[in-house]
């Protein structure tokens, strides 16, 4: 495998309209755009995914189908990520069978160990699989990785590569200071950890808007930094809402909205994730109204206001 660098898609997870089934075909039409858009590779059973509220069985069908699908036309990375050492050794050895390039794994979460028990976490996958392992840095939802932490981590064969989505720009340089192969993962700076020596970066947006994330990147990596400000302009109104807006909306359904917004139908988002209201949508739609080729236009608006007029938590108690 190629060194993984550029843009990767954190893929969504096509549903149907009340976010259960998940729609295969879809699935591997939406691998098939992501493509041929030139993203540079694709995390399948992302966060962004709504892997957290995936049953394992889905986690491993879209893992399969995704490494299959993509036929080695660019790099694939499985997440991975379990509460135990043994169930993340197991989906790990499973993503390897499957044949993907890369997996990604969370520090343990909910009740994490101290520093002991995460280099044990990770070494102990390392020694399992013989593939590159991308350790995720979400201090937020996870134990974090420190400085000191990663210095030792990266000492650990396959632990080659960090997903860096703390928020924290002043962290990121930090990282990267020390080694490894650092990959971005918080959007609001984009731009600005490419400058400073990522590698690329772990995406939600580029579910939506995957020419300009492409194009953003290969403009720094060429040095047209004046370019790739210019169109950062363009982007950044959607990638700043994405990661606070006076809507509440979580960035996992705001993701998903925007993507349909823009011609790319993923259905509903999975419960106990509310649905987008009108407000927020018209939001989105304002701000990807800027973009150069992703932008909303009103004959590809294809959102089905398919929960607006009913009471979605009523509705909810029927769910199956």
């Amino acid at each position: 495998m190629s060194n993984l660098k550029g843009i990767l898609a954190a893929m969504c997870t096509p549903m149907d309209n009340n976010g259960g089934a998940i729609d295969m075909g879809v699935y591997r039409a939406h691998i098939d755009e992501m493509i041929s858009s030139g993203l540079h590779g694709l995390v399948l059973g992302s966060g962004t995914g709504e892997y957290a509220y995936l049953t394992k069985r889905e986690k491993r069908k879209l893992i399969s189908e995704g490494v299959k699908h993509a036929n080695n036309k660019v790099p694939t990375v499985a997440q991975v990520t379990e509460l135990s050492t043994q169930e993340v050794i197991d989906g790990a050895l499973h993503a390897q069978d499957e044949g993907t390039d890369a997996i990604m794994i969370m520090p343990p979460y909910l009740e994490p160990p101290n520093e002991r028990g995460v280099i044990y976490h990770y070494t102990a996958v390392a020694k399992a699989v013989n593939i590159p392992i991308i350790m995720y840095n979400v201090p937020a939802q996870a134990a974090p990785l420190t400085e000191d932490l990663y210095r030792k981590l990266i000492a650990v064969e396959n632990l080659d590569y960090v997903k860096d989505s703390s928020g924290d720009i002043a962290g990121i340089q930090k990282l990267i200071a020390i080694g490894g192969k650092v990959l971005n993962g918080a959007d609001p700076y984009a731009p600005y950890s490419l400058m400073a020596g990522s590698i690329g970066m772990i995406w939600g947006a580029a579910n939506f808007m995957p020419d300009e994330c492409v194009n953003l990147y290969e403009l720094i990596d060429q040095g047209k930094l004046n370019e790739a400000m210019e169109l950062w302009d363009c982007m950044k109104a959607i990638c700043l809402w994405l990661w606070g807006n006076r809507h509440d909306i979580d960035y996992l359904t705001g993701v998903k909205a925007a993507t349909r917004l823009t011609g790319r139908d993923m259905g509903g988002a999975r419960k106990p994730l509310p649905p987008v209201p009108s407000a927020a949508r018209h939001d989105i739609r304002l701000a990807l109204s800027k973009l150069p080729v992703n932008r909303t236009k009103a004959d590809r608006l294809v959102w089905r206001d398919w929960q607006e007029e009913r009471d979605w938590l009523i509705q909810s108690t029927r769910y199956k």
